[in-house]
């Protein structure tokens, strides 16, 4: 069971969507998927500079969303005011933006953490799944970071490699742990296509409603052994599904706000579409409202987060937690008879069933530690 991060402010991260937009076109994405129904949009700096009221309660500002980024004109003012308030910022980038110049800046600015995605360990293969994307240049431009943060003397930004697993990449994740490596990244983490609208794209993940690929869990014990040689942290999503008690997105204190400025429990909830959101949960499509609590530019943020309804939504997972720490209280003053692993897990697994997730998380991917 992992454990639930608790800092020293009330909300873990805002994680703000600057962009719906991106010049590229990655077949796993939403936004290839919803080519039709998709709203391309900016958040007005304004409706950021009103977010970052509450700055000061947040530990990361991670300026992300379904778009890319660095296409928001404003994005180093975005990264500047959220340093003013002491906290972290972070963004995921495709990294054909990351020119010598953009680089720079955002080094000069303070992003603490870039995050650069990529789907394979060779141009043909990533190339396939990112559209418009050009790998050599995107290589080109880890390595011109690498040496900026050296020649500025500058101990961040702090560079992930974040490599998208799929049934047609995951044998090159050695050997894109080791380009990791050469291009100087600081941490290796494997993510799962966790999210997907459609059959060919749900055909693609690698994690399994049953039991894994053992073909798939060898090229990642691989890796796993190759990035412990190298010396570089290396990360990687499980590949069958557990029901957590509250997911990695953990909606109690962590907000997401997108574009044009809905408040929403987290990403995969919020998406600017025209239609009901489309989702496949291990062989069943479902259809989703988008789940919008309030819009910040109407609204004040505390009085979104205190309403009615968002209330109701964490109060699940509140009764949740309360659960599972009476379950454990159990375990560790009951008489003996869960003296196996196996019953112990039985055992949360039944009270978790006692307290369901929101009907809404329940066929997300993400629910299940994916």
């Amino acid at each position: 069971m992992k454990n639930i991060r608790i800092k020293s402010r009330p909300f873990i991260a805002f994680q703000i969507e600057p962009t719906s937009r991106c010049q590229i076109k990655c077949v796993m994405c939403p936004r290839t998927a919803f080519t039709d129904e998709w709203i391309n949009g900016d958040m007005p700096f304004s409706v950021y500079k009103k977010i970052s009221r509450y700055f000061h309660l947040v530990d990361d500002i991670h300026i992300q969303g379904w778009g890319e980024p660095l296409l928001h004109p404003e994005i180093f003012e975005m990264i500047k005011i959220a340093k003013a308030e002491n906290c972290k910022a972070s963004l995921i980038t495709n990294g054909v933006l990351l020119t010598p110049d953009i680089s720079e800046k955002l080094i000069i600015n303070g992003i603490d953490i870039i995050a650069i995605s990529i789907s394979g360990a060779t141009k043909e293969t990533h190339e396939r799944f990112r559209c418009g994307s050009h790998f050599e240049k995107i290589v080109d431009n880890i390595r011109n970071m690498t040496h900026l943060k050296s020649k500025m003397r500058s101990k961040t930004p702090k560079l992930a490699l974040s490599f998208l697993m799929t049934k047609k990449n995951v044998k090159e994740l050695p050997e894109a742990v080791s380009l990791a490596k050469d291009c100087g990244i600081n941490e290796f983490v494997a993510t799962n296509l966790d999210y997907t609208p459609t059959q060919e794209q749900d055909d693609l993940k690698v994690f399994s409603c049953n039991k894994a690929d053992l073909d798939f869990k060898n090229y990642i014990e691989t890796a796993r052994k190759r990035a412990s040689k190298l010396k570089i942290p290396f990360r990687v999503y499980p590949l069958e599904l557990e029901e957590v008690v509250i997911c990695e997105m953990n909606p109690l204190q962590i907000v997401f706000i997108s574009f044009d400025g809905c408040v929403s429990p987290c990403v995969y909830l919020n998406m600017t579409k025209k239609n009901p959101i489309t989702r496949i949960f291990c062989g069943q499509q479902y259809q989703l409202q988008r789940l919008c609590f309030g819009n910040i530019a109407e609204k004040d943020f505390m009085e979104i987060w205190e309403s009615d309804a968002y209330r109701d939504f964490r109060k699940t997972y509140y009764k949740r937690l309360d659960l599972i720490n009476r379950t454990y209280i159990d375990i560790e003053f009951g008489t003996g008879a869960l003296n196996k692993i196996e019953d112990i897990e039985k055992l949360i697994e039944n009270r978790l069933s006692e307290q369901p997730l929101p009907e809404v998380c329940r066929t997300c991917y993400k629910a299940y530690d994916i």
